[in-house]
């Protein structure tokens, strides 16, 4: 990341909504919100997680979405680094598939591996939590990829193979934190900036994987 976007903590913490009536969000989804919107300029991926310059940070959501039209409309003014683009996925169990009389085998596999594609192709990934008896599955989808993966559970970034960012409410309101080990497998550089506003989990303090 560029120095020149550099960022005093204390205006960082505005930006994010770490102080709910300070960054003037109205409601916890829209602090969700401005967090996914203001990771994707915190966070750095590999040059190999973008096909070129000009390809756009992809936000994916899988399972229920709890953001709606305030993510596709805040994406789409967010003025960063690359343009964001949201993308939606029904959940981790229509990656396995349906048999239907008459659908060849080879077909079914081939859509199960092109939509697992789409979502390891995702740089920020939200699991709702409709995803939450899933989780393993999930994880194991977008593993040696170079996703963010965010989600809103206890424990979500508290497990040696789990997520990278969980949400959780502190003393002051909505805040998260950080699993580095996960950050660290997935190839992602996290700000300094950020990781003073986090709960920080390191190796010795995750949990065996779900």
């Amino acid at each position: 990341m560029s120095s020149g976007r550099a960022m005093p903590v204390v205006f960082l913490a505005l930006a994010l909504g770490v102080r709910a009536a300070e960054g003037g969000f109205s409601n916890d989804r829209e602090q969700k919100v401005r967090y996914l919107l203001n990771f994707t300029e915190y966070v750095e991926w590999p040059a190999k997680a973008f096909a070129d310059a000009k390809a756009p940070i992809v936000i994916g959501i899988i399972g229920e979405d709890p953001f709606g039209d305030v993510l596709t409309t805040q994406a789409a003014e967010h003025r960063g680094r690359r343009r964001l683009e949201v993308r939606r996925f029904k959940g981790i169990m229509e990656f396995r598939g349906q048999e239907t009389p008459g659908r060849r085998q080879d077909e079914l596999v081939a859509k199960r591996k092109q939509k697992a594609r789409a979502l390891r192709a995702c740089h920020v990934l939200y699991v709702s939590r409709s995803e939450d008896a899933f989780l393993p599955q999930v994880f194991k989808t977008v593993r040696k990829a170079n996703v963010l993966t965010v989600g809103d559970r206890p424990s979500f970034a508290r497990q040696r193979r789990g997520g990278v960012i969980g949400f959780f409410e502190g003393d002051s309101g909505l805040s998260f934190e950080i699993n580095l080990a996960a950050a660290g497998a997935a190839e992602l550089k996290i700000s300094s900036k950020l990781l003073a506003l986090a709960k920080v989990i390191r190796k010795e303090e995750s949990s065996p994987k779900p």
